[in-house]
């Protein structure tokens, strides 16, 4: 799987080429992967593969499944002998699909990397049946892993997101969302299955509770910088990202640019900002003011210091591997700010 360069700039270029570098590592068994999700996708309801084929004809970088395996790579010397780590990545891919498949119904999604999202071709009913039925069929691929551990850890992820889209939706256009809201529900939404994707390879191999645990918060720190970064992108992000301007401020979601930008604010900027958020629409012009604000006031450099932090504990956990695995997860996690900073 090779990514397209966007443009010239060299830091978008270096995340493109770990990605790329960690991608060929693990290539033969993501490749098993995908196969697994075409075979998996097959029925005779021909609604099912139709639209699974039109989701699946892109794939995306596949973070999660790539993690896994690399991971995988990471902890053990037997890697090219082991098969349940694939048929786990392959787990989590439709259990991430089953996710996006779902948001786009809950956030009227019209885009899907690129093209227009199922539930806009095909309507919501048919976008959650299939997002349904992905659910159904990564349970099937979990008990080909034969590890009762490994299946509790990942429907206990899978659990844990259905926890964090509640707790979105019930704080969503809630301006005065705290900081630890806001992050109990990005590790839910996003940590959970990073954590999962790093720790289930240690699990199927019967390594120690201490590794798993390592692997646990390493892959939480994970999920905690991509979606830190994902939601600091919605709103100072540009083409070069890939990324699409102000979708969280459209959908009302509070987000930590937003929450930071609060901690700012002089009363009259802050109901002005309320204002806009308790409306059942927002335009773009409003959208433009909200980015003013958080350029004028450098929410870019707050919202870096708390990104260090996951940085710098992820740094100190793979320092303990210390192999060409763990330099490349660390170049993956740097170059992945870096396409912002």
């Amino acid at each position: 799987m090779n990514l397209k360069v966007i443009n010239k700039n060299p830091q978008l270029q270096n995340f493109v080429e770990i990605v790329n570098i960690i991608t060929s590592e693990v290539s033969s068994k993501l490749k098993e992967v995908n196969i697994f999700i075409d075979e998996y996708l097959n029925s005779h309801q021909e609604i099912i593969p139709e639209i699974g084929s039109y989701f699946f004809s892109t794939r995306g970088k596949q973070l999660r499944p790539l993690l896994c395996l690399y991971s995988s790579k990471m902890i053990n010397e037997n890697y090219s002998e082991i098969k349940s780590d694939i048929y786990m990545a392959s787990a989590l891919e439709f259990i991430h699909s089953a996710t996006l498949l779902h948001d786009d119904v809950i956030d009227s999604g019209f885009e899907r990397r690129g093209k227009k999202s199922v539930n806009v071709l095909w309507g919501n009913k048919h976008s959650i049946l299939l997002g349904d039925y992905m659910f159904s069929k990564s349970f099937k691929l979990m008990t080909k892993s034969n590890s009762l551990l490994a299946m509790m850890s990942l429907a206990d992820a899978s659990a844990k997101i259905s926890e964090g889209e509640f707790l979105q939706l019930t704080n969503e256009n809630n301006i005065d969302l705290s900081i630890q809201t806001y992050l109990n529900i990005i590790r839910s939404k996003t940590g959970e299955l990073f954590s999962a994707s790093f720790k289930i390879p240690a699990i199927l191999t019967h390594k120690s509770n201490e590794i798993v645990e390592e692997l646990h918060i390493l892959g939480m720190n994970f999920g905690i910088i991509f979606q830190i970064l994902d939601d600091l992108l919605d709103y100072l992000g540009s083409n070069d990202t890939g990324k699409t301007i102000g979708q969280d401020f459209y959908n009302g979601k509070i987000s930590l640019p937003i929450i930071l930008l609060i901690e700012k604010l002089d009363k009259e900027t802050y109901k002005f900002l309320k204002n806009i958020f308790s409306l059942e629409k927002r335009t773009s012009q409003q959208l433009d003011e909200v980015i003013y604000l958080l350029k004028k006031y450098n929410i870019d450099t707050e919202v870096k210091k708390h990104l260090e932090v996951y940085i710098d504990r992820s740094d100190k956990i793979l320092n303990n591997f210390n192999n060409n695995e763990s330099k490349n997860l660390k170049k993956l996690i740097i170059n992945s700010v870096n396409r912002y900073y």
